[in-house]
């Protein structure tokens, strides 16, 4: 069923979602979440630690902000070496991952969530190599969800 019409389960599962239609992705290339395996070209989204926002009321209780942040790392291995177009294209690739998001932004497209509704969707990080081996890097930029609680 295609994301913009029904409303995922969690916030992890909505941003999982919506992040496959970009159109930088490898066709037919897996998204996991939370789990990134060794092979290349495989992509991921991991949820990373977050603050929940609270006030005070005139009671004293704490109570959430209607307004919550969550953050997320979208990463995958690619091939890594010596190559420089190799190297070079890896990081093409995030800057335009990057590019689709901002334009998502723009154009105000957000999946939808449980309880909430999604304000935007950024990166907050440029891509940077978290990992290498010999020949594979972990590639990664980080997220960051800006959601109404409803």
């Amino acid at each position: 069923m295609p994301q913009d019409l029904r409303t995922a389960n969690s916030i992890s599962e909505a941003l999982h979602d919506w992040l496959r239609a970009c159109p930088q992705l490898k066709s037919g290339a897996k998204v996991g979440a939370d789990y990134l395996p060794d092979r290349e070209t495989e992509y991921a989204i991991i949820a990373m630690p977050s603050s929940i926002q609270s006030r005070e009321n005139v009671l004293g209780e704490e109570i959430p902000d209607p307004v919550q942040t969550q953050n997320f790392t979208f990463a995958s291995k690619e091939p890594y070496g010596a190559d420089i177009a190799q190297n070079l294209a890896n990081q093409a690739f995030y800057e335009g991952v990057a590019a689709w998001i901002w334009e998502q932004n723009a154009q105000r497209k957000f999946p939808k969530i449980p309880g909430g509704t999604v304000k935007s969707i950024v990166p907050t990080l440029t891509a940077y190599i978290a990992d290498t081996s010999a020949d594979v890097a972990r590639y990664q930029i980080s997220l960051k969800l800006t959601y109404r609680i409803a």
